[in-house]
Formats: structure tokens, sequence, C-alpha cells
């Protein structure tokens, strides 16, 4: 007898499959006190989209979560444009420029150019490769907010300085080198609103008024530069200290200038890219001076690159992840959903009462919020993202009960975001892996890397409930 071939469901679309059936069982029954029909269904909705983003099933598009929001939504009668509203606020407008900024600082080459040209001028041991590393981690913040884009250019070049400093797979020093690299990408343009991603992301999950008028870019800069800067170098210091890297092998400068020279002459198009960024740190530096916002300089920063030909007719449809953009669209539209629902007025209470309790002193507040959310985030693999758009309403309460500045919780709310304990919570770490390959870290110095962030970085926290004391911020 003929046996059936039986193909069984793949088991994230079981779970995520089982997670939507609740949603849809939430918006029926209605079990919640003090939430109203459309509440319920957008809280059943999102229940279904954050499943859709966690187990990611279908071939793992953000865009599945989106869909189901904008469905579910409509079902509870909600106006698109409401649904829709994250893609309209201003944020979401300096993340698009800034990616296609990002991708041609990337694609051109000329990236890669500029990291070379920094070390031809660097003393290549360990010392000068961190100082190196952690000069270009500032310059890329200043050129492109987009932290997938500086660890995709800076990632690839640290393999090769490795190899040219003859340092064995898995080794300590290559893993070091690799790392630190990997960092530099990630934590000094957090100091300034736009020196990431975080900045335009985190403060749209504010609640609109006077919550998110009070992060404008110089108070940002007044609560996270000196911690984020310093964090950056102490954090560099320590895992070199943590790794204990073997000898460096002497690298010559002529091997150096074989790696700059195989790059070929400067092309067209890294002059266009040259001029485009050198016209967005001029207008940056500007602002104080003129009438012009950062959204404005960036814009005109992709303008400058469109009109010179950098990107053609099919790479302005392919030369961002219009995925994440979508993502990152629909999340930052998450407080106005919640507030039209009137999820926010049911869940504010709730909020205060996880909150409370530890609002009393600043400085137990956030190391018992950092705790509280990194135990949240081995849940959360949407990086942090959903227990920051939750957590943020409560906001208000916090800053009129307890004086805390909301950027506090924002401060809080970065350094969970960044935790790399496990794969799957930093999508960056695979990011690096995937392009590294065999010539990346040793699995286990980025797992001590991974505690010594953590230890570090609640250590930064209690340093900054000092520092913003002195800075007049609590």
């Amino acid at each position: 007898m003929e046996k059936k071939n039986t193909k069984l469901l793949p088991v994230k679309l079981i779970i995520s499959l089982a997670f939507m059936a609740a949603g849809v069982l939430m918006a029926i029954i209605r079990p919640f006190d003090g939430l109203g029909a459309e509440g319920h269904i957008m809280l059943g909705t999102m229940i279904a989209a954050l499943s859709a983003w966690i187990f990611r099933p279908g071939g793992g598009t953000y865009t599945i979560g989106a869909v189901i929001i904008l469905l579910g939504g409509s079902f509870a009668g909600i106006p698109t444009s409401d649904l829709a509203y994250g893609f309209s606020v201003a944020a979401f407008w300096l993340l698009v420029p800034a990616m296609f900024l990002g991708g041609a600082l990337m694609n051109t080459g000329l990236g890669r150019r500029i990291v070379y040209a920094l070390f031809l001028r660097l003393k290549l041991n360990y010392l000068g490769i961190l100082i190196g590393w952690f000069a270009v981690g500032v310059l890329f913040a200043l050129l492109t907010p987009s932290i997938t884009v500086r660890v995709l250019i800076l990632t690839p070049i640290a393999v090769s300085v490795a190899d040219v400093c003859l340092l064995e797979k898995m080794s300590r020093g290559r893993s070091m080198i690799l790392i630190s690299s990997w960092s530099v990408s990630i934590f000094p343009g957090i100091a300034w609103l736009n020196g990431s991603l975080f900045g335009p992301v985190f403060t749209s999950f504010l609640p609109a008024g006077p919550m998110r008028d009070m992060a404008t870019e110089q108070m940002w800069l007044r609560v996270m530069g000196v911690p984020w800067l310093l964090f950056s170098i102490v954090f560099l210091v320590f895992l070199y200290l943590v790794l204990k890297p073997e000898r460096l092998t002497a690298v010559t400068k002529t091997q150096l200038r074989r790696m700059y020279d195989d790059l070929g002459p400067v092309s067209k198009e890294e002059k266009c890219c040259l001029i485009s960024f050198v016209f967005l740190l001029v207008f940056l530096g500007l602002q104080t001076f003129l009438p012009i916002t950062t959204n404005q300089v960036i814009l005109a920063s992709l303008s400058i690159l469109l009109l010179l030909g950098v990107f053609s007719v099919k790479e302005i449809s392919t030369g961002i992840n219009w995925d994440i953009a979508v993502f990152f669209g629909m999340i930052m539209g998450f407080p106005h959903i919640f507030q039209i629902t009137g999820i926010s007025q049911w869940l504010s209470p709730v909020l205060a009462s996880l909150l409370e309790p530890i609002a009393f002193s600043p400085l137990v507040f956030v190391l018992a919020l950092f705790v509280i959310c990194l135990l949240m985030r081995f849940l959360d693999v949407t990086q942090g993202w959903i227990i920051t758009a939750v957590l943020s309403m409560a906001t208000p309460m916090l800053y009129n009960d307890y004086g805390l500045n909301p950027l506090i919780s924002t401060m809080v709310f970065i350094c969970v975001s960044n935790v790399f304990f496990l794969r799957y919570q930093q999508p960056w770490i695979g990011l690096t892996e995937s392009v590294c390959g065999e010539g990346g870290w040793n699995p286990i110095h980025m797992r001590a890397a991974s505690f010594l962030y953590v230890i570090l970085a609640a250590a930064m926290l209690a340093f900054s409930r000092f520092y913003w004391g002195l800075a007049g911020i609590i």
C-alpha cells in the first residue's frame, strides 16, 4: 500500500496561528473591564502582529505584522490614516532618507575608503586599532544614523585587519578586533539624537504633547551625551582586559597601503557621495545659527545624491530594506493607536502600579527598571521595541509625580534594547556573523562581551543618576 506523504505545518506558523486565534478570541469575548470594543479588537490585533514579528512565519517579513494591524484596525472601524499614523511622523522621514544615505556610504565604497585612510595614519597595535575604531564610530554616526549600515561597513573591514595581523580564527585577538568594531558601530552614536535610529524611533514612542516636546536634540545630548561616549570608551578598555588578546603581529604600512590601493581610484559615485556628506556635516553644524531642522538637512543631502545620479531608478526600490522601514513606520504609530482606542487610558493604571514602587529614588528607578526590562527582553525579540512602546505610556506619571524626565526612561530602554546575551535578541549579531563567515569572532568571546555589557550598562546607569543631578536634569 502506498504511503501518503504528509507534511506538517512549520512550528513557527502553528504558534503564530495560535496567538492570532487568541487575539480574535480576545476581540470577541472582551475580558477586560474598562476597555471598549475598539480597544479589545486592537489589543488582540497587536498580539497577533507581535507573534508574527517574533516567530516570523511565511518567510519572516515584518510586513506581515503591518498587514495584520491594518486588517484588524479596519474591523475595529479605525480609519487607515490613524492606523498608518507612524508613516506621517517626522521621525519616520528622518529614518528613510538616513537609510538611503547609509546605503550610499556602503555601496559606493566611500565608507571602506575612509576607514582604510584613517588606519594608514595610525600605528596598528591594539591601542591604535581601538582608537581608530572609536574615531570611525563617531565619524560614521555623524554621517548616517543607521547602525545596520555601520555594522555592514566596519565589521568586514575588521576581518581584513585581523587577517593582515595574522590573527588565527577563533583567537582572542581576532574576536577583540571584531567585537570592538561591532560595538563602535552601535554605542557612540546613541550620544546624540540623530546619531542612531534609537533617537527618532524611541522619542516617537513618547506620548504626544509635553513628553515628546521635552525630547529635543539639546535635552537628548544633555541626558545621553557624556554617559554613552564614556561608556563606548570604557567598554573597549574592559573588552581588552577581559579577552587579554595575544601579542599582535607587526603590520607594515606597505600592507595597509596595499589594502587601500585594492579599492582602486576614487570613483565618480564616491565623489558625489562625499559632496553630499560634506553638505550634511556642514549644515548640521550650522543648525545653531540657521532656522533649519535635521530632517531638512538630511532630505537635502538625499536630494544631492539623487540629483548627482548616485541612485538609479532601480536602486530607489532596492537601496534600502523597505520591509524594515514598514516595521518602523507601524510601531511609530503605536502611541497614537493606543490613545485613540482607549488602550492608553486602560493600561496607564496598570503601568503606574508596576512602576510607582521603584520611582521614589532615581537611582533605584533606573536600576530596577533595567532589571525588569532585562528579564522581559528574553520574550520581546523585537529588540525591545514593544517594551519601549508600552512602558513609554507611563512617562507622564513618572514626570508629574516624581520629576523623572522622560528621556531617563528612554535611556534605560536603550540600554536594555542593546542586550545581546542570545543571538535572537540582537539582529546585528546574526548580520555580522553572516557577513564575516568563518573569519568572525569566537562565540565564547562574544558571550563574555555580553555579560561585560550588562555589568557596564548597569554601572553607567548608576553613574548617570549622579551626572544628571550635576547637569540639573533631576
